[in-house]
Parts: C-alpha cells; sequence; structure tokens
C-alpha cells in the first residue's frame, strides 16, 4: 500500500512539475514529452519515414517533428491522434500531402506544414477538417492550387502561402472560405490579381502580397476587399498610384507600400483613410510628396519615408498627422535639414525620430524635440565634437550612435547615456584608455548591475582589447591616455569592415596597382586599334569616288536614315541606397553616320 502511495505521489510531482515519467507514459526516442498548458510532444532530428504511431500515447495534445534525416511521409498515420489540437511538421522534407491524411481530427484547429518540399497535395488532404482555423503552407514548392483545394477547410481564418512558386491564382481557389480573415501570399510569382479570385473571401482583413512583381492593382479588388485593415503591396513593381486608388478601403489601418518605383504622393491619396495609423512608403523614389498627401490622416500614429530622393518636405505636409508618434526620414540625403525649421516645428512633439545616414546635421537640430523618447543617428558621422548634437535630449530612453565616429565619450555625455535605458555604440572605432572611455567605464561602475543597455560597448583600440567589452575591463589593464594614432586604418571609424586590415594594406596596394596597368593596357591597345583602322580606311576623294561607283551595283549605299541607334535605359533602371545612376553622356550635335563609312555632301 505504502509503494502505490509513492508511486502516485511521483507522478503527481511529475505532472506538476510538466514532466512524466518514463514508465508512466510512453515517450518515442529523440523526443521530449510533457503536459504543461496540454500534453506535447517535440520530436527532433529523428530517423523516421512515417511517425511511429504505436510509440505514442493516444491522448497527444499537440505534435512537433522537426528537422528529420529522411523525408517524412504526411498521410493516414495522423490519423491515431484523435486528441491532437495542433500539428507541426517544418524542415522535414515532406515532398507531398496525401489524401485524407487527417481524417477523423475533429479536433485539429492548426496545421503548420512550412519549410519542406511540397510540391502537390491531393484533392482529399484536408477532408474532414471542418474545425481547422489556421494553416501554414508557407516555404514550400507549391506551383499550382486547383480550384476548391481548401473546399473542405470552411472555418478557416488564417492562411500563409508565403514563398512558394505560384504563379498565376486559379479561379475559385478560395472556394468556401467565407470565414477567412488572413491571407499570406507574399514572395510568390505572381504578376496579376484577378479580381475574381477574391470573390470568395470578402470578409477579409488582412492581405499580404509583399515581393509579388505586382506593377498595378485592379481596383475593383479593394471594392471586393472593402473590410481589409492591413494591406501589404511592399517590394514589388507598382510606379505610381492614383487619387482614387484606396476610395473603397475605408477601414484601412495600415498600409505598407515600401520597396516599389513610385516617384510621388499625390494629393488626397490617403482621403478616405481615416482610421489609418501606420504608413510605411519607404525605399522608392520619392522626389516629392505633395502638400495635401496626408490630409485626413489625423490617426497617423507612424510614418516611414526613408531612403528615397526626397529634396524638401514643406510643412504643410505634416500638419495634418496631429497625432504622428514616430517619423522616420532616414537616407533621404538631399535633405538639407537646416533649412526645414518650420517643417521641424511641425512635428516637434513626437516620440520618435529616425535620421540615419543623412550625413552632417544641425547642431541645434534637436532643440525644438522635448519630448523625443527614441532616437536613430546611425551613419551620419558623428564624432566627440559633434555629439553635443544630443545636448537638449533629456527624456531619451533609446539612442542609436551605431555606424559613427565617435573614438570616446567626453565625460559631460558619459552621465547623459548612462541615464539611457538601451544605447547603441556598435561599429565605432572606440579607444579603450582612461581618457577616451573612462567616464563611461566608471559610470557603469556605480551602477550595480552595469549599464542597462542590451549590448554594451566593444573596444576598438588598442587591438589587444579589440571587440572586448567595456564591462569586461580589467581596471590594471586600462592605459591611462594612447598615444596619437599614426596608423590611419585603425583611425577610421567602422562603418564598414576595414578591407586595408583584413587583405593587408601591402596586397591591397599592389591589387590596385596591378588594375591601373591593365586599364592603362586596355586603353593603349585601344587607341592602335582605332588607329589601324583609320589608316586602313583612308583614300584619297577620287579613290573613294571610284571605289563606291565600282561597289554601286554589287551592294546599295548605306545611308544615315538606316542607322542602329542604341540608347541606354537609365531611366528605367532602379538605383538602390548604394549607388547612383549617372545617365550617358549626350550624343554630339547632328547625326553621326555609322563607323567606317564617310559622309559626303
Amino acid at each position: 500500500m505504502n509503494f502505490d502511495i509513492s508511486t502516485t505521489l511521483l507522478v503527481l510531482l511529475a505532472v506538476l512539475a510538466g514532466t512524466i515519467p518514463t514508465g508512466a507514459r510512453r515517450c518515442p526516442k529523440h523526443c521530449q514529452c510533457d503536459v504543461r498548458e496540454r500534453i506535447r510532444v517535440v520530436c527532433s532530428k529523428v530517423d523516421w519515414v512515417v511517425p511511429p504511431a504505436s510509440e505514442f500515447e493516444p491522448d497527444v495534445e499537440e505534435l512537433v517533428i522537426s528537422n528529420t534525416r529522411h523525408p517524412l511521409n504526411v498521410g493516414p498515420v495522423f490519423q491515431y491522434f484523435k486528441k491532437l489540437v495542433t500539428l507541426r511538421v517544418n524542415d522535414a522534407n515532406v515532398p507531398s500531402v496525401g489524401d485524407q491524411s487527417f481524417w477523423g481530427l475533429v479536433l485539429l484547429k492548426s496545421i503548420d506544414l512550412s519549410r519542406n518540399n511540397i510540391t502537390q497535395m491531393a484533392p482529399n488532404s484536408f477532408r474532414g477538417q471542418d474545425n481547422l482555423i489556421e494553416l501554414d503552407l508557407s516555404r514550400n514548392r507549391l506551383d499550382n492550387i486547383g480550384s476548391g483545394m481548401f473546399f473542405h477547410l470552411k472555418e478557416l481564418k488564417t492562411l500563409h502561402l508565403i514563398d512558394n512558386s505560384i504563379n498565376m491564382l486559379t479561379e475559385r481557389m478560395f472556394l468556401h472560405l467565407a470565414k477567412l480573415k488572413y491571407l499570406d501570399l507574399s514572395f510568390n510569382s505572381i504578376d496579376d490579381l484577378p479580381p475574381e479570385v477574391f470573390k470568395d473571401v470578402q470578409d477579409l482583413k488582412v492581405l499580404k502580397v509583399r515581393g509579388c512583381q505586382l506593377s498595378n492593382i485592379n481596383p475593383q479588388i479593394y471594392n471586393i476587399l472593402s473590410h481589409l485593415t492591413e494591406l501589404d503591396l511592399g517590394q514589388n513593381q507598382i510606379k505610381f498610384l492614383d487619387r482614387e486608388e484606396f476610395m473603397d478601403l475605408r477601414h484601412l489601418h495600415s498600409l505598407r507600400l515600401d520597396g516599389n518605383q513610385l516617384s510621388a504622393i499625390v494629393d488626397n491619396l490617403f482621403i478616405h483613410q481615416k482610421s489609418m495609423s501606420f504608413l510605411d512608403i519607404s525605399r522608392n523614389r520619392l522626389a516629392m510628396i505633395a502638400d495635401r498627401a496626408f490630409e485626413n490622416l489625423a490617426n497617423l500614429t507612424f510614418l516611414d519615408v526613408s531612403y528615397n530622393k526626397l529634396s524638401q518636405i514643406a510643412p504643410v505636409v505634416f500638419r495634418p498627422l496631429r497625432n504622428l508618434q514616430t517619423l522616420n526620414i532616414s537616407g533621404n540625403t538631399q535633405l538639407d535639414l537646416s533649412e526645414m525649421e518650420d517643417t521641424i516645428l511641425a512635428i516637434k512633439n513626437i516620440s520618435g525620430l529616425m535620421v540615419a545616414d543623412m550625413g552632417a546635421l544641425p547642431l541645434n537640430l534637436f532643440m525644438p524635440f522635448r519630448r523625443l523618447g527614441a532616437l536613430n543617428l546611425s551613419g551620419n558621422h558623428i564624432d566627440n565634437i559633434t555629439l553635443q548634437i544630443i545636448d537638449p535630449l533629456v527624456h531619451l530612453e533609446f539612442l542609436d550612435l551605431s555606424r559613427n565616429q565617435l573614438n570616446g565619450i567626453p565625460e559631460r555625455y558619459a552621465t547623459q547615456l548612462a541615464r539611457i535605458a538601451d544605447v547603441k555604440l556598435e561599429n565605432n572605432p572606440l579607444i579603450c584608455d582612461w581618457c577616451h572611455m573612462g567616464p563611461l567605464i566608471m559610470q557603469a561602475r556605480k551602477l550595480t548591475d552595469g549599464l542597462p543597455w542590451q549590448e554594451a560597448p566593444r573596444c576598438f583600440l588598442p587591438e589587444r582589447l579589440r571587440e572586448v567589452r567595456i564591462d569586461g575591463l580589467d581596471q590594471d589593464g586600462v592605459e591611462d591616455c594612447m598615444e596619437v594614432i599614426v596608423d590611419e586604418d585603425h583611425d577610421a571609424a567602422s562603418t564598414s569592415h576595414n578591407f586595408l586590415e583584413q587583405a593587408g594594406s601591402v596586397s591591397i596596394l599592389a591589387a590596385c596597382g596591378l588594375i591601373i596597368f591593365v586599364l592603362l593596357a586596355i586603353i593603349v591597345v585601344s587607341t592602335a586599334l582605332c588607329l589601324s583602322r583609320h589608316r586602313a580606311r583612308y583614300y584619297t576623294h577620287e579613290d573613294k569616288r571610284d571605289t563606291i561607283l565600282e561597289k554601286n551595283a554589287e551592294t546599295p549605299i548605306i545611308t544615315t536614315g538606316s542607322e542602329i541607334n542604341f540608347k541606354f535605359p537609365y531611366n528605367e533602371r532602379v538605383c538602390t541606397i548604394d549607388e547612383m545612376c549617372i545617365p550617358p553622356p549626350p550624343p554630339p550635335p547632328g547625326k553621326m553616320a555609322p563607323a567606317g563609312i564617310e559622309r559626303f555632301d
């Protein structure tokens, strides 16, 4: 009797601890079994081709299989798990989904088959799944999903089809998915969205078609999907948006248009989106934002216009944005912030500002921003002197100073930085001696748990301390003041890795010399060829006339009207932030005859 009581107590204690002894429940090899919130089995790196159902308890509620050593077959074997609520099979090289693979699993709510090798599914793969809510087939190799493939999933609310090989949406593809709220088709080779495809999912709230090669959207889609609250059109090839483009999307809260080819945002484009709170139009070709582009966006809290070609933003553009909290204008290198005082006053009450990769900034830029809590200043060549730009900011909770020219933190700013909840100082040429980093090291030692930042600063110099965190420095091992740096390689900010340091300055200089020599050789050879060709074609006027008369009977005379002109399509080229598109030089006045044929008056 005592033995039974002891065994019962052990089982109860194991249940309370979240695990079951091996003797009490079956748990397959290479699997972990627990019963914390539900009866859960996690299996990784197994040798199965088919899950050995007999080695499992039949009351498993959550089954996770990942990183199998062999391709796993998804078929009727899963019908053994009658109480299954969640099934996840990832990174298992599953080639296909068999017919009626989940038949009888009436409690199943979520199936995740992402990151496999699925190329096809049977018409009745999901038969019997009348209660399934979520299905994830992302990152497989599906290229064609037939009409009615999800016919049986009448309760489905979320469908992920990200990063497959789908190049066309089949009519009635979403038949009977009337309750679908979330659909993600991103990163498929889809260049068209036929409106009729979406007639079966008219209650959709979220539609994501990021990275799908779309150049335009049929506005009828928005009329059908008028309940959308989130729309992601990022990383496509959209060049223009009509002012009536989104007129039917009156419930939209979030819109992503980043990574397209837009050159302007026209007046009243978002006039019907009174509820919109999030707008991303970054990484386009925007040269202009019209004065009334954001009219009626009083509820917008986040706006990203970064990495465009804006040279000015008028104050009137921001005035309708009365509740704006976060603004990103990074990477607009043509903006002269010193001449935008009125525009800055229009956004002085925001709490988050990103001005990364803008170059030199006015030292009084942040005087109006008394409420700023988050600031990104990365990639702006800020050094120990220009760090005074942060003087007015007494309420900061996050500051990004990475990719700048700081080799130390002056004492007057060490105290200010130590009070900020998180500061990023990565990729600065920090000199870890008492002159440069001593004030910040002392601030770190004053705090019980050191600096509260997610990542402590790391030394760049001296070399023996490179990549050492400042909170791990030994006081006796830190020099008082280093001598003046004569190594120019180490004196540069590490906004990117120093290639001279990696490959050796001598070898790099030798390579550069070799490249210059090759270029000079090409120029000399090209010049010689041109001169020799010119000499070979030089005749007297009489010889030319005789030669042409002799050839008239054999070869038609080539006129300038039949010239073939090649034009470099630089206007259609997509420029990145690291690249400038330079148009070719204009042709000389008048038309030029083809090479080797001299024109006569």
